[in-house]
């Protein structure tokens, strides 16, 4: 966050803190986490195990004070399968249960938003979504306000306005990102680059979807890996990276196939052929990109959604017509159109509708261009009324008219003298607008002060700490971790080892090439150890060529293992970086703690074993055992 945006919001927290009218506000909940959470977390693990729980729960009729959260899980359930009608008679159930208040009203408001907008009434959606949003502002309820966000974002989507559904998932990926949630900033990056890819804005689309698709792969969710893998193939196809489009492609075929996922296999198929095709126009790359869409055909046609068997029929005619071969291209195209002939007219149709008008302008006749010319002007018309009909109805939505027209009449009804006095009131409350923000630019001034100090503080504790050539620990910080890690050991039941490293030979390299060389060797030997080594492992210099490492957690055969691949890592990194005539070796002596000891008695015991390494012809690791 930079400075003028924290400025900002150190800003707006202040004047709200220092306003009366929110004095009463309680404190900030960000990720509310209850047993409806935790009902919905078992919905997305095991769903069937737990509506068959929820429906046994619910068909019990006895009294619950638990009832009405069961009524909306099992909506939830239902949503999720597509059964929107049981899944509004169990939400009316929840919303008219007297337990019902709270979050857990505006939960089951916003899900009943979400099945409406899912059957067609957008309208009713979204002014159900705007009551949740007031509510989550003003109860300061951040994850409910992210799920209003998102589902007032899906709502657009729905009736084809990606623009407004874009507005609402940025909101709602910003406070994702500032504050911890349920639902995690990359999971709606997903939704954020999808947007974008129907925008064609690709650059845009491309990092909020590899967002998604490397959190996906962290959490091993290979549903979302597959599905996110397919739509970066799409954004890379766009962008004319065709060796990139491929491998996701190819990456999102394996998935499919893994996971039987016969929709997201038909899209890969699909968007492959597509790829063949921008790629080249040889015979060979057609007959590749006709096999791709043939095999698209024949794994959507079964499939209840036909949107994806429309597109492959679509795709297909195009390259019959690019071969020439017209009664062909005409038949896949009077098949896609059968396909979404039960779909209300839209842009699918005008797609086909268009597509069949450029084949009889190429090879038809007089009278089968006039009919598919008036078939398209007739589709036109009519998607173009529906969706002014659907834009007329968001703006009546987002405008609130009938609040718009209760504050007008209310208006009406103000004397005078309220209108005097409330003028007054704004002259007092801009007067403490000034004042406040006085107050706020000071308070924001001294903050600045204190984090400056506070940072030099952090910088002078760090020179303290830290050696100056090699950037590792220096020894007094070494010392004071092995003796916080071995204070650890009682009350964690853990392990500790700890090992002395000294460089060999590392008098001869400084006599012989100079100090400087010597320094670029100790540098060499800290780089090489923070590149193979984790963060819980702590690394320190003792002083001149000798080093002390500590491994948390580890047994003995664990942490010589590390040893020996960093000491391989280091010979071949020296190798290359100080001219070829120095290798750089080190000896080791290990000690494994299980219990507290003191440090002088851990250091003796380490730097035996260290000498016995050096003594037996160095280059070695050697394990401190008590005689």
């Amino acid at each position: 966050m930079t400075k003028f945006r924290l400025l900002i919001n150190l800003l707006i927290v202040a004047i709200f803190i220092s306003s009366p009218s929110t004095l009463a506000l309680p404190s900030l909940n960000s990720a509310p986490n209850d047993d409806v959470i935790a009902g919905i977390k078992a919905l997305h693990r095991a769903p069937e195990k737990e509506m068959a729980r929820l429906k046994l729960l619910l068909a019990s009729q006895q009294p619950s004070p638990k009832r009405h959260e069961w009524n909306y899980l099992y909506a939830l359930g239902k949503e999720k399968r597509g059964e929107y009608s049981d899944a509004l008679a169990y939400l009316e159930d929840c919303i008219n249960d007297p337990y019902t208040e709270g979050l857990m009203l505006q939960r089951a408001k916003m899900l009943k938003a979400k099945v409406l907008s899912n059957t067609g009434d957008a309208q009713s959606a979204i002014a159900i979504l705007n009551s949740v949003k007031r509510w989550a502002m003003n109860h300061n309820v951040i994850q409910l306000n992210i799920g209003a966000l998102m589902t007032m974002g899906y709502t657009f989507e729905r009736i084809t306005e990606p623009k407004l559904a874009l507005d609402n998932y940025l909101l709602a990926y910003d406070m994702a990102t500032q504050f911890k949630t349920q639902v995690p900033a990359p999971h709606i990056a997903g939704l954020i680059g999808t947007v974008y890819l129907q925008l064609s804005q690709y650059e845009d689309a491309k990092i909020y979807l590899d967002e998604a698709y490397r959190y996906a792969v962290k959490k091993g969710n290979a549903v979302t890996q597959g599905y996110f893998a397919q739509k970066i193939a799409s954004v890379e196809r766009e962008l004319a990276n065709f060796v990139e489009a491929e491998k996701f492609y190819d990456l999102t075929i394996g998935i499919a196939e893994k996971n039987k996922d016969t929709p997201l296999l038909a899209r890969a198929y699909l968007g492959k052929g597509k790829l063949l095709l921008d790629r080249g126009s040889s015979e060979e790359v057609i007959s590749a990109a006709r096999a791709n869409f043939e095999k698209a055909i024949m794994l959507s046609q079964p499939q209840e959604s036909k949107r994806i068997y429309f597109e492959a029929l679509m795709a297909f005619s195009r390259l019959l017509l690019s071969t020439g071969n017209t009664a062909a291209a005409i038949e896949k195209v009077k098949a896609a159109e059968n396909a979404i002939r039960d779909v209300k007219p839209g842009y699918l149709h005008l797609e086909a509708a268009r597509l069949k008008l450029t084949i009889m302008e190429a090879y038809g006749d007089e009278q089968s261009i006039v009919n598919a010319l008036k078939q398209y002007i007739s589709l036109n018309e009519t998607v173009t009324e529906s969706l002014d009909k659907s834009r007329l109805q968001v703006i009546r939505t987002l405008y609130e008219l009938e609040e718009i027209q209760e504050e007008n009449s209310s208006l009406k009804a103000i004397t005078q003298l309220q209108a005097d006095k409330l003028a007054l009131n704004n002259q007092r409350s801009f007067l403490l607008l000034v004042v406040t923000s006085l107050f706020v630019l000071l308070s924001i001034l001294l903050f600045f002060m204190y984090a400056k100090r506070m940072r030099y503080q952090r910088k002078l504790e760090k020179i303290a700490t830290t050696d100056s050539l090699t950037r590792m620990f220096n020894r007094g910080k070494t010392i004071e971790l092995l003796e916080a890690r071995m204070n650890e050991l009682p009350h964690k039941s853990n392990k500790c080892a700890v090992a002395m490293l000294d460089i060999d030979l590392f008098k001869t390299i400084n006599d012989k090439y100079g100090h400087c060389v010597g320094d670029d060797a100790l540098k060499l030997f800290a780089a090489t150890a923070k590149q193979n080594f984790s963060a819980s492992v702590d690394m320190g210099r003792l002083g001149g060529e000798e080093f002390l490492f500590i491994f948390q957690g580890v047994d003995v055969s664990e942490t010589v293992k590390q040893l020996e691949t960093f000491s391989q890592s280091l010979k071949d990194a020296s190798i290359k970086a100080l001219g070829g005539e120095i290798k750089l070796t080190f000896s080791a002596g290990v000690l494994l703690l299980t219990e507290a000891q003191g440090i002088s008695s851990v250091l003796e015991k380490t730097d035996a074993a260290l000498y016995e390494a050096k003594e037996t012809g160095r280059d070695k690791i050697v394990v401190f055992t008590c005689l």
